[in-house]
């Protein structure tokens, strides 16, 4: 094991769990009720999103919208997906048990999302349990985002962990920059919102194709 690892930081959408089916469909809603026809497939809100919800409505309005319309739109987002967030989300096989053999080794575990933080501890304490994680950091209006290490330093202070003593699992190019900006390694898993060759360019210390292959890194 690589006892320098005291923390692993988790991205949520696309690494820990399938979220794209709710966010399409909450974006689909407000679409229908400007008047627009959706015509976004999974495939395509799957690369509108990992930079925060409202980049998300911006970019399923196609960059129509101006700020107060934007703004507006976010607001009207917030609220139905949260209705709606737990319709079809899971977690991905092998994920928890994943995660639950991590926490054995002793290595505090983190999860850090552009989700609204209230989405996002609600869905993370729903699907694993309360208190699984040791710290749940979400996307706040006063914080800056992914992959800004804002958020990522907010939780190292909280566990009294430094950079160099952390690895970073996410889906996305957003995640291996943020792994960047924070000091850390980096794991990159391929069954999420990316494809492996964006995430290659990034020279992660480990590509992972199953939530198994993640243990790896653990064990040379």
């Amino acid at each position: 094991m690589k006892t320098e690892i005291k923390c692993v930081i988790f991205d949520l959408d696309g690494t820990l769990v399938n979220t794209i089916t709710d966010l399409g469909l909450a974006c689909d809603y407000l679409l229908e009720k400007k008047g627009i026809k959706p015509v976004w497939s999974e495939n395509d809100y799957k690369q509108f999103v990992g930079n925060g919800a409202k980049l998300l409505v911006e970019r399923a309005f196609d960059g129509t919208l101006n700020s107060k319309e934007l703004e507006e739109q976010y607001a009207l987002f917030k609220i139905k997906y949260n209705e709606i967030k737990m319709d079809h989300a899971h977690i991905y096989k092998g994920m928890y048990e994943t995660v639950e053999k991590i926490k054995n080794l002793g290595i505090k575990t983190a999860v850090c999302t552009n989700k609204p933080h209230t989405a996002a501890k609600g869905m993370v304490e729903t699907l694993f349990g309360k208190d699984f994680f040791d710290v749940i950091v979400g996307a706040a209006d006063d914080m800056p985002k992914k992959p800004d290490p804002a958020m990522a330093n907010k939780i190292l202070e909280k566990i009294s962990v430094l950079p160099a003593e952390c690895v970073w699992i996410g889906d996305s190019s957003v995640d291996m920059e943020s792994a960047v900006h924070l000091g850390c390694k980096s794991i990159a898993v391929t069954w999420g919102f990316r494809s492996r060759e964006s995430l290659q360019k990034y020279h992660p210390a480990l590509v992972a194709d199953s939530p198994e292959d993640i243990l790896k890194f653990f064990s040379n």
